[in-house]
């Protein structure tokens, strides 16, 4: 039929009013109900003001006001749900039960203590790998143990170098890197313990992607670079080195601001340095990223919260609970970053706690060793476990006099330096006036240098005792606030160790 459609007007019915033929298009309205009338009374029948009646331009623009409060909250409870999706894929990936195996999500929280709170000390190890496409895939170029003091709420960065010659529970002898490759973390955590006398009570593992992936998530880290770094060989994540072919990396001296890739080649490079200095910067890069992390910006970012958990979630395995975590972060946000020590055991000076021992064992290559003797750890177990003592035992600055009175020639000499390398005021070393069985501390000074005290306690073993100083004149003129006289039996326990 030629013509447009004619209209068809239905009649009225009891249900709903007819729709005027002059509204285009015919759109059923919804509209928010007005302020309840006064009830209607036979003096006063019902009647709407004409205020109350809401012009239709307002009714619009109520409409769409609604309809936009509507998507705004959909999309709010859309994203939390997916960033509660993605948190809870990501936990199940990371955390591993302590029994072994993933855990379940029913089994990731603890609401008891910390594994090692009760004694006022928690020790995490932290391990970086290379991971999928590296060399080496599982070795670890980093091994660091984070010590929180639960009781001064202080906190300590102990790096382990690579290149440190162990034994390796069931594989003999080798570089500590190579633990984790032969074992896994748990035997990492073994062998880490071995040294530094010290319970490792948690461990958590990240690859070199997750590093990266964790920095940009957060928006890069701001780094002061103190020393120019220079490396003309660093490998290129393509494996090209292989090839001879490098990607030559530049920081200049100054305050830098470092995406992914920047902070990984910073924390990685040691080729025109050493793995001492490299594992300085790991301890630096890592404190900023701390920072970064637990700034507001990006604990209210959901994009780069989400990027966050992406990056974890792929890369980093734990056997730190969901519960552990969340009071981990309480004890954490007590920590300023004064309140935590950065340390490497490293060969730097004579007082260092280890030395270059490059090609003095067959086959083993460039590494190193305890300075006081090869496996004896006995001095890196005595400054790891007294090292929230150093700030205390500085304050105090007591003077120690050491005498030999073991009947080993040099003895008193090595202690001297290993109490020096923990920052404490040592004098020359003199032999004693007679040969002792026991070693023995005085303490002159009435009790006033308990931590130095506890120190020397816990590292010779024996309990100090409070004496009186003698005149100067009779003793040569110097008295010390603490004299320590070796015994024969010290040597001894040295060597059970």
């Amino acid at each position: 039929m030629d013509g447009p459609a004619r209209r068809v007007v239905l009649p009225p019915t009891t249900s709903r009013p007819p729709v005027p033929a002059e509204s285009e298009p015919a759109i059923e309205r919804v509209e928010i109900a007005p302020p309840l009338p006064i009830p209607a009374t036979e003096s006063s029948p019902e009647q709407v003001p004409e205020y109350y009646k809401t012009p239709m331009w307002r009714k619009g623009l109520w409409r769409w006001t609604r309809r936009f409060a509507l998507v705004i909250v959909a999309l709010v409870v859309l994203s939390g749900g997916w960033l509660a999706y993605k948190s809870i894929s990501a936990v199940r990936k990371i955390i591993v039960h302590s029994g072994g195996g993933v855990s379940t999500l029913e089994s990731l929280f603890h609401p008891n203590q910390l594994a090692g709170e009760s004694t006022g000390r928690v020790n995490i190890l932290i391990l970086g790998i290379g991971g999928e496409g590296h060399d080496g895939p599982n070795l670890t170029d980093t091994m660091m143990v984070w010590s929180l003091d639960t009781k001064t709420d202080k906190a300590a960065m102990i790096s382990i170098p690579r290149d440190l010659y162990v034994k390796i529970p069931g594989h003999g002898y080798g570089k500590i890197n190579s633990a984790n490759a032969w074992g896994g973390p748990t035997l990492s955590e073994q062998v880490v313990e071995n040294v530094t006398g010290i319970p490792i009570n948690y461990y958590a593992i990240l690859d070199f992607s997750g590093f990266k992936q964790a920095v940009d998530a957060v928006g890069g880290v701001d780094i002061d670079v103190t020393t120019p770094l220079y490396d003309p060989l660093f490998p290129c994540d393509d494996g090209t080195k292989l090839a001879g072919k490098y990607c030559p990396i530049n920081f200049k001296v100054g305050e830098q601001h470092m995406d992914g890739e920047q902070a990984l080649e910073y924390s990685r490079s040691r080729e025109t340095t050493s793995d001492f200095a490299r594992a300085a910067r790991q301890q630096q890069v890592i404190l900023a990223l701390r920072q970064k992390a637990l700034t507001l910006s990006t604990l209210t970012n959901p994009i780069k919260l989400g990027n966050l958990i992406d990056a974890v979630g792929g890369h980093l395995k734990t056997n730190l609970q969901l519960g552990d975590m969340e009071q981990l972060a309480g004890i954490a946000k007590k920590i300023g970053g004064p309140d935590v020590t950065q340390t490497v055991i490293d060969t730097t000076g004579s007082d260092s706690l280890l030395i270059n021992a490059t090609n003095t064992i067959a086959g083993a290559g460039s590494i190193e060793l305890p300075r006081a003797g090869e496996f004896d750890y006995s001095d890196i177990q005595s400054y790891v476990q007294n090292i929230f003592l150093g700030d205390s035992m500085q304050k105090e600055n007591a003077s120690i006099q050491v005498e030999n009175g073991s009947g080993v020639t040099g003895q008193a000499a090595q202690v001297a330096d290993s109490l020096e390398a923990a920052s404490l005021n040592v004098s020359t070393p003199v032999n004693a006036p007679a040969d002792y069985a026991d070693t023995v501390i005085y303490d002159y000074t009435g009790g006033k240098d308990p931590y130095t005290i506890k120190y020397l306690e816990s590292k010779f073993g024996v309990q100090a005792t409070l004496a009186t100083a003698p005149v100067p004149a009779t003793a040569g003129g110097y008295v010390p606030d603490i004299r320590i006289i070796l015994g024969s039996s010290y040597q001894s326990t040295k060597t059970a160790n």
